[in-house]
Order: structure tokens, then sequence, then C-alpha cells
């Protein structure tokens, strides 16, 4: 079983994850009161593509404004109730496009733990189906379950690409985790808990999956 330390683990920029797009539609555009908050912020509480702002040439554009976005809301935890869990909700339906966009794994963690509601349970066995070379560079994402079997289904799945997919496990404490799953996530069976893999001391790799034959 290999294992990869807490110096092994370095700054992330490509995630793949799943989201259900008919639970973004079906999300209606509403008023929350955000004019104390970074005008962005109604792109993500309201269920918004990221494609265009991916894919277009502007990009390089829109990164920097999404950064700035982004260190804007490590500065300002939310208030209102209502926001904080339909940022919950959103964030685990897009944040491998937020993710790819912003391209700074450091930032947008550190504006998690202003942003989500906080985990307050104990120390958990978690899992994570990852890319096999994004593992082995120590690009992990945040993303993790206590259901071996979502790890399974990404890791032999979406993250089998390259080289394979691997099953990852940690005993994450509590400290560790940032946030629990968000009702969304367990709609889709998922039980996503977000995680500063910053704050993990051992990653086990548990097993293996081959890429998909072409």
């Amino acid at each position: 079983m290999k294992k990869l330390s807490k110096a092994d683990i370095t700054s992330s920029y490509i995630d793949i994850d799943v989201s259900a797009l008919k639970w973004r539609k079906n999300l209606p555009e509403v008023d929350l009161r955000l004019a104390d908050y970074p005008p962005l912020l109604s792109h993500i509480l309201n269920g918004k593509e990221y494609g265009p702002l991916l894919n277009g040439p502007d990009v390089g554009r829109h990164r920097n404004e999404w950064r700035t976005f982004i260190r804007d809301l490590a500065s300002c935890a939310p208030t209102n109730p209502v926001v904080v869990d339909r940022f919950h909700t959103q964030w685990h339906v897009g944040h491998h496009h937020i993710r790819a966009l912003v391209e700074d794994d450091e930032l947008l963690m550190d504006m998690l733990w202003k942003w989500l509601p906080r985990y307050n349970g104990s120390e958990l066995l978690l899992y994570r189906g990852e890319n096999l070379d994004r593992f082995e560079l120590g690009r992990i994402g945040t993303a993790w379950s206590d259901k071996e079997s979502v790890a399974r289904m990404f890791a032999g799945g979406l993250n089998a690409e390259g080289r394979g997919g691997v099953i990852l496990e940690t005993t994450a404490t509590a400290d560790s985790i940032i946030a629990g799953p968000s009702a969304h996530s367990i709609y889709l069976g998922e039980y996503e808990y977000t995680v500063d893999r910053r704050r993990l001391s051992t990653i086990n790799l548990k097993c293996h999956f081959s890429p998909p034959q072409s």
C-alpha cells in the first residue's frame, strides 16, 4: 500500500467530479440580498454555467477575475444562513468547474473554511476516487466520501484516464474536515465531505484501476 505524506501534497489544478445539471437548472434564481458581497457570488448561488468562461477566448481575464473574487470571499464570511446553505449546495454541484477556472487550490481551501458550514463531528475514515497521474503529482482534490463504493465509481470511471484511477483512503481528523455532505450530495448518494488535504497526515493508496480500453 503506497502512502503519501503531507510534504508530498501539492496544489491541484484539475479535478473531475459528477454534477447533476438537472439539479442546477431546477434551482430558481432568488434574491438573497447580496449587495454586501462580491458580484460574482450570484454566479455560484444561481447555478450559472462555467463552460463559456472556461472555453471562451477570454479565459485568462475570467481566471484573474475569479481569483480576485475567491480572495475577496476568503476575507468576508457569510452571515446569512440561507446564503451558506445555497453556497454549500452549489459548491458540490460545480466545484470541479470552479477549481478549473481558479487554478489555485490553496486559495480555494482558505475560502472554503469561511464559506462552508463547519463540520462538527469526530474523525472519519474517508475515501476518494482519484486519477493515478494526479495522485503521484500530489494533486488531490477536496471531495471525499465515507462510502468506498463512491470512490470506486470515480476511480474506475471518470478518473481512470491516463494511467488509470486509484482509491485513496485516509483517516481524516475533525480539524481537517471543512464540511460534511450537502443535501445535494446526499441526494446523489455521494455523501461528499470537503477536506483540507493540507491537514491530512497520511493518505493511503488502496487499489488501482486500469484505464478504459480504447
